[in-house]
């Protein structure tokens, strides 16, 4: 539906413009995110718009036909809320005492694992000396070396406001918006109504709203726009390239005739499970690979069994995977992706408990595979591999072997994303088994 009917037909039109100005006013702010006048304005303009939607919903009772009971279970959920009690407090501040105490801190911390557990500060943005704090803190010898040869330095520009300081303001705008964006797509529930749709680019961004709390995809990971990364072992800047992979009829026709490929027997059909797509998909890189004789890093994001999603990913470095994969969590929240496959070669060895940060590729024993794992929202992961061997010129490809409920360490921002915890036994993997790299 175009805004123009949305505007002649819905009741609630007058509700669905104000959350969309609340959308263009946090855009406002993203824009002027590096001159603090312009930030300032924006951002206090968006927190007075979202506290506006819910004024215009409670003057539009009368379309209700039991508007009071409903909306009070709403205003105990958004009361409850710590978050939504400050953007109430702030719009009174703005618009009854002045501005928002703002001041803006440069975040600063080191990657070099798939988990949160890096050293981290915030520093006020004049100041630049927490880099070699942050490195003082390294607590051993192995670690630090691990982290000089792979480690990744992130600084951040955020904006903070003195009563909240746990959130960074922008996004607590966009979460504070997905808050509201939730009671509104309820509001039209209860009349009968179709949740309005948000279009971006064309694209009906509306689905998926659930796992991204109400929030639109342009919402999440917005902070990788102001963010440095370093690499530590150079001091250069890391820039992190992604593809989008599309495929159109030329394409199908190239892979047909390259490959032996029919795109159409990709995804099957008569097994709709994610499990299934995974075979699929392993057996397409195979048949890829013997072509070839190498394969690029692509990711796949699923709803259900069939891809919503496809990304190659360029990674030139180790250090770069710990990025590449929060930046893929973010994509699945973006996506409402409910599984992911990625297909990749690999290096494996035997872990070494004298060497315990040595990666795989280092090691004089490793052996070279191609490997497709998916990972769900709620199933356990599954892992399919097959040995490459090369022998001068010729390159085979072994048996396809498959492994369930292994560790998959490097999923567990994904993990995170999803809200599910990462097993214990992952964390612990590396001291008794087998390191993959």
């Amino acid at each position: 539906m175009t805004e123009a009917n949305h505007e002649n037909c819905c009741p609630l039109s007058a509700v669905d413009r104000r959350l969309q100005d609340a959308h263009r006013c946090w855009h406002d702010a993203e824009r002027g995110y590096f001159d603090p006048e312009d930030f300032r304005v924006a951002i206090q303009a968006a927190i007075q718009t979202l506290r506006t939607v819910t004024f215009i919903l409670q003057n539009n009772k009368r379309l209700f036909t039991n508007f009071d009971p409903w909306y009070e279970l709403w205003q105990g959920r958004l009361r409850a809320d710590p978050l939504m009690c400050w953007m109430v407090n702030a719009r009174n501040k703005i618009e009854k005492q002045g501005d928002l105490e703002m001041h803006s801190f440069v975040r600063t911390e080191i990657l070099a694992s798939y988990y949160e557990e890096g050293p981290r500060m915030e520093v006020p943005a004049t100041l630049f000396q927490c880099p070699a704090q942050l490195i003082a803190n390294i607590p051993t010898e192995a670690l630090r070396n691990h982290i000089f040869k792979d480690g990744i330095l992130r600084i951040q520009r955020r904006w903070v406001e003195n009563s909240l300081p746990d959130y960074e303001l922008l996004d607590a705008a966009g979460i504070a918006y997905g808050k509201l964006a939730e009671l509104v797509a309820d509001a039209h529930k209860e009349l009968g109504l179709q949740p309005p749709s948000t279009m971006h680019c064309d694209i009906d961004r509306t689905k998926g709203s659930d796992q991204r709390g109400g929030r639109l995809p342009c919402m999440i990971g917005h902070g990788d726009t102001r963010t440095l990364n370093v690499w530590l072992a150079t001091g250069q800047r890391m820039e992190i390239e992604q593809k989008v992979v599309n495929f159109d009829r030329e394409c199908a026709e190239q892979a047909l005739e390259k490959y032996g490929l029919d795109p159409k027997e990709m995804y099957p059909t008569t097994d709709s499970t994610a499990e299934a797509t995974l075979n699929s998909l392993f057996a397409t890189a195979q048949k890829m690979f013997s072509v070839d004789c190498c394969h690029a890093t692509i990711a796949f994001l699923l709803k259900g069994s069939y891809p919503v999603n496809m990304m190659q990913l360029d990674l030139q470095e180790h250090g770069e995977k710990y990025l590449v994969m929060r930046m893929l969590a973010n994509e699945v929240i973006k996506c409402d992706a409910d599984g992911v496959i990625l297909v990749s070669e690999y290096w494996k060895a035997c872990y070494d408990p004298n060497n315990p940060y040595r990666r795989a590729a280092e090691a004089s024993d490793r052996q070279e595979y191609l490997g497709a794992t998916l990972v769900t929202k709620t199933g356990d992961p599954v892992h399919l591999c097959a040995q490459i061997v090369r022998t001068g010129d010729d390159v085979t490809i072994g048996n396809t072997h498959m492994l369930r409920n292994q560790a998959q360490i490097a999923f567990a921002p994904i993990y995170a994303a999803w809200g599910r915890e990462v097993p214990h036994a992952w964390i612990e993997v590396t001291k008794i088994n087998d390191q993959c790299g």
